[in-house]
């Protein structure tokens, strides 16, 4: 395990919890404890959480969608806001992970029906929103997924 790669990871990020973290780097029997030595990252729960940050709800959210992709991954990274993270998959199409809370659900769907001029281009979305409520108000030309958290249940289809 390169200790240096995983406390980047979670700097970048802010938060990760142990499972999330065996699934993205095929440490299916780690516990990760070595990282908590240095003082950089602490544990909350199962929560590994960088010092500078505070735990995210909706990063937390957004890695459980990355880890579902897992076996087509390419490449990923954190996007800006309202994208959390955007990947490229091994098909060579880029997703853009959007996440929700119930506070801002609105104004990302107005955001997400504006696209591709308020989030930029991506060939595929997918959107997670803690209730399924919001899918009759989008309307978006990109094909998109839409989740409903936290049990990750797909409302619509790519």
């Amino acid at each position: 395990m390169n200790e240096t790669k995983i406390i980047n990871f979670i700097q970048d990020f802010g938060c990760v919890r142990i499972d999330q973290l065996q699934i993205l780097f095929s440490e299916e029997n780690n516990n990760f404890k070595n990282i908590l030595r240095n003082n950089m990252i602490s544990k909350k729960d199962n929560i590994l959480v960088h010092n500078t940050k505070k735990i995210n709800p909706k990063m937390l959210v957004a890695l459980d969608i990355l880890c579902k992709y897992k076996k087509r991954l390419n490449k990923f990274w954190l996007g800006y806001e309202p994208v959390m993270i955007s990947f490229l998959s091994n098909e060579n199409l880029l997703y853009h992970i959007i996440v929700a809370g119930s506070e801002d659900k609105k104004g990302v769907v107005k955001l997400i029906n504006s696209y591709p001029l308020s989030i930029g281009k991506a060939d595929k979305l997918i959107l997670a929103f803690p209730s399924a409520e919001e899918f009759k108000d989008i309307n978006c030309s990109e094909p998109f997924l839409y989740v409903k958290y936290p049990e990750l249940e797909i409302v619509n289809n790519l």
